[in-house]
């Protein structure tokens, strides 16, 4: 889909997939990405990595990451949505700031608001 999205819209950079990598080797542990551009200063993301990387920390070092891209460019707002089942990635994104904000057919929805950052006294 990545790359038929890229051929008809161009290049969605910044708001494409990334891959995961761990620090230590360079090791390719998973992937996060934007689900889209933004809407209404809004966008999506999701994230995943191969089982032997969960519970290092990768996912909410990489969460934080594309949120300070979207806070970056300047939007208001970041979803994502997890299964219901799936406790560490809820956890993973309420420690990154998420809010959840109703569930739905066994998916539970998140939302970051952002807002400007301050700079200077």
């Amino acid at each position: 889909m990545l790359l038929l999205q890229s051929a008809d819209h161009g290049d969605p950079a910044p708001f494409g997939h990334y891959v995961v990598r761990r620090r230590a080797d360079g090791l390719a542990v998973g992937g996060i990405g934007f689900k889209g551009p933004p809407v209404d200063g809004e966008v999506e993301i999701g994230y995943g990595l191969v089982p032997s990387a969960r519970g290092h920390g990768f996912a909410a070092e990489a969460v934080a990451a594309v949120v300070g891209v979207a806070r970056e460019q300047g939007l208001t707002r970041v979803v994502a949505d997890t299964d219901l089942g799936n406790i560490a990635s809820q956890r993973t994104l309420e420690r990154a700031g998420f809010t959840e904000t109703g569930r739905e057919h066994g998916i539970v929805l998140y939302e970051l608001v952002l807002t400007p950052e301050v700079i200077g006294p």
